[in-house]
Formats: structure tokens, sequence, C-alpha cells
């Protein structure tokens, strides 16, 4: 059985991410400052919110307002679920929202597991010891979750996303000469050498492109290194070049990318 895990973000705002997996542990009635945004990944959730007892199955929401008092245990064996926990301001914050109304129902059935799974990668970033840019995956994995809580369950009204042929293309310029010279990139740097929101920006790449930022990174980091293998580089050398933590984890984004692994680029 996995342990429980607390993961506490200090540089996006301080939100917290708890990854529960437990069978007998019970929680008393207690309330948290922020949101509470979570989803029954397996087995039966429950607790008493609202004055009503309520029993959440796999596919459940767990969707509560700030200082909303509640308890909590495993309605039925053991149960797993991701909880995450942001203050009004980091909400705010990182949708660039200013209107915020909270959520109406507190255990919705998830649409289609969207929530479910959004959170189960923000948790997988999270967990992921050595990954290249993994701020950025782990603030576009946070992006997600909250966008698709609170734009589906809060009735917030996000800019709608544009193409923005422009910024895309100023984008790819500051990944590619970050990239060259081997430097660390960082959501806020980009939007704000760009001129626009994290969230917009997040949002309007991916609808120009079907990739998000830290996708276009990775994209360029596999590019940057097979240029340098194409040039007579070792793996390692070009995993280390392109900014990659290790040779075995751009053997992983090169198979993902080009279908075979760095050793089967042949030069003709």
């Amino acid at each position: 059985m996995r342990e429980n895990r607390y993961h506490h973000l200090s540089e996006h705002h301080g939100v917290e991410l708890f990854e529960a997996s437990f069978s007998r542990q019970t929680f008393g009635r207690h309330a948290h400052e922020g949101f509470a945004i979570g989803a029954i990944a397996e087995g039966v959730g429950g607790y008493i919110c609202r004055g009503e007892s309520m029993v959440l199955p796999k596919g459940s929401l767990s969707l509560m307002n700030p200082e909303e008092a509640h308890t909590g245990h495993a309605a039925a064996g053991h149960v797993r679920y991701n909880m995450l926990y942001a203050s009004e301001a980091a909400v705010r914050s990182i949708l660039d929202i200013r209107k915020l109304r909270g959520f109406s129902t507190i255990a919705p059935r998830d649409k289609e597991l969207q929530l479910t799974r959004a959170l189960s990668r923000l948790a997988g970033c999270l967990n992921t010891a050595e990954l290249t840019d993994g701020n950025i995956a782990i603030g576009e994995a946070l992006h997600d979750v909250l966008t698709k809580a609170f734009a589906h369950y809060g009735r917030a009204e996000l800019r709608p996303a544009g193409r923005e042929p422009a910024a895309v293309v100023r984008l790819r310029e500051i990944i590619e000469a970050r990239i060259e010279d081997n430097e660390k990139l960082t959501l806020d740097e980009i939007a704000g050498l760009i001129g626009l929101s994290v969230s917009y920006l997040i949002r309007s790449v991916r609808r120009a492109t079907g990739l998000t930022p830290h996708g276009l990174i990775m994209q360029a980091r596999v590019a940057q290194a097979r240029r340098a293998l194409l040039a007579g580089a070792p793996a390692a050398d070009a995993a280390l070049s392109a900014g990659f933590c290790d040779q075995a984890h751009l053997i992983r984004h090169f198979r993902r990318h080009y279908g075979v692994t760095p050793g089967a680029l042949l030069r003709h």
C-alpha cells in the first residue's frame, strides 16, 4: 500500500497537494483556509459536510470552498485520492481572474474523469525526481487542475484563448536561444518577456500549436540533442548539451518523439 504524501509547492503560491492512500485513517471535523479540490481515484471516501453524510465512490470529486468544516474517512475498505489545497489569492493569481465564485456542488461526478486525470498528472510531475524544466511542467499541471476545477465547476470566466501568432513566434525564439545557451526557463519569465499572463499564454499556445510551452521546450531540447548526435557527439554529451538530466532521460524523450533510441539514429 502506498504511503500518504504531502507536497508543498513553495514556488507556486504555496499550493499543496495531498496524495492520500489509507484504509483506517480518519480526520476529525476541520476546515481549510483556501479551496480544497480532490478526486477519488480508488475505493470509496466519505465525510460529513454541510450537514450531510456523504459517500464518494471512485470518479467522484470533492470541491470545498474556504472554511467549510468537514470530516473524512474511508467509507469502504481502502481509499486513494488526490486533494489540492489553494488559497483564493493563489487561484486568482494562477488563473489571472478577479471574480471567484467558488463551488456550488460539493461532490459532483467528474466529467470524463478530466479533473481526476489532471490531479494525477500533477502528482506524477511532483514525484518525478529528475525532470528537465520540471518547475514549468509542475506549473502547467497545476494550472490545468485549477482551470478544469473552476471553469467546469466554479463558473469562472477565463479570458478566451487566442491564437497569438506573434507570441508563439517569440516563444519559439526564446526557447531556442535559451536552449542553445543551456539556460533554464521559467513560466513567469517567459510570459514576462512576451507580455502575456502565464494563464493566457499556456492556453493560447496550446490552442495555436497543440502543445503547451513545456511541450515546445521538450521538443526543442530533443531537436538540439539530435543535431549534436548527427554531428558525432556521444549520446551522454548530447543529452547534457541539450539540457537533459542524463542519457537515460534523453533516450525516453527521443523515443517518444522519433520512435527510436539515439543509438538507432544512422548517418549516411
